[in-house]
C-alpha cells in the first residue's frame, strides 16, 4: 500500500478540498452515488475505464473522509451499498457547479486539452 512520505499542507480550504477529492474518479463516484448508483458493480459500469481495485481504494478514501458510508448486508454472496453522508451531501452543489462550468466551457476546454495531448504525441 502507498505510504505518504511528506505530510500534506492543510493550511487553507483549497489544500483541504484537494486532499479530500484528489483522485481521478472521486468526484464522479460522489456524483454517481448521489444519483442512486449504490452498488460497486453499478459504479464500475458507470466508470468502465477505472479498475475495480482503484475504485475500491478511492471509495475507501471517501469513506475515511466521512463523505460516504458503506453498508454490508449479511447475505450470501455479500451485498455492499454506498451512500452519501450528510457531510458528503454538502459537496453535491459544489460538484454540480464544477460540472456546469465544464459544460459552459466545453468547446474551449476540449480544444486546449486536445491541443496539449497532440503536442505531447509529436
Amino acid at each position: 500500500m502507498y505510504e505518504r512520505k511528506i505530510l500534506p499542507n492543510l493550511n487553507c480550504g483549497l489544500d483541504l478540498i484537494g486532499e479530500v477529492l484528489y483522485g481521478k474518479w472521486k468526484i464522479r463516484l460522489l456524483w454517481f452515488i448521489h444519483q442512486g448508483h449504490l452498488r460497486p458493480s453499478e459504479l464500475q459500469r458507470k466508470i468502465p475505464d477505472a479498475t475495480r481495485r482503484v475504485l475500491n481504494i478511492q471509495l475507501k478514501e471517501l469513506e475515511d473522509h466521512e463523505l460516504i458510508t458503506k453498508k454490508i448486508y449479511p447475505v450470501v454472496p455479500p451485498k455492499v451499498e454506498y451512500s452519501l453522508t450528510d457531510f458528503g451531501k454538502t459537496l453535491i452543489p459544489v460538484i454540480a457547479a464544477l460540472g456546469n462550468w465544464g459544460d459552459t466551457h466545453e468547446e474551449h476546454l476540449r480544444t486546449v486539452i486536445l491541443k496539449r495531448l497532440n503536442g505531447e504525441n509529436e
